[in-house]
């Protein structure tokens, strides 16, 4: 992985985006360390995870595979915790915003008991 970074370092890459299908899983076996956080370690440069923010299931198992309608919501101490380690910088939300527009305001305001689970339906609406 590190023969991978250090050229995109090298040629000016200032920020890493490491996608995964959940974002509080390890890269590898050993360490606790998310995609994100280990590109940030091996790289010196800030970097956004990503992966079933504020969901129990990722998209594939959760959304598509599935023959449940919605996928559960869980909250987000684990990726505070992650954040306030300095594990990864930033953090990309996407189905929890396609479900409720409002999920940012209603997750800082401590509002999370009106938070809906993620339906797949919220797929098919446009805001």
């Amino acid at each position: 992985m590190e023969q991978f970074l250090k050229p995109l370092v090298e040629a000016g890459v200032d920020i890493f985006h490491a996608s995964t299908r959940r974002f509080w899983e390890p890269e590898f076996e050993g360490s606790n360390l998310n995609l994100a956080g280990w590109t940030q370690k091996l790289s010196g440069k800030p970097t956004m995870s990503v992966g079933s923010v504020g969901l129990t299931e990722d998209f594939i198992s959760g959304t598509m595979a599935s023959k449940q309608e919605s996928v559960e919501q869980s909250g987000i101490d684990e990726l505070v915790e992650r954040m306030n380690n300095h594990e990864f910088e930033l953090i990309a939300v996407g189905r929890a915003l396609l479900q409720d527009p409002e999920w940012l305001t209603k997750v800082q305001e401590g509002r999370l008991g009106e938070v809906d689970d993620f339906a797949r339906k919220s797929l098919t609406r446009l805001y």
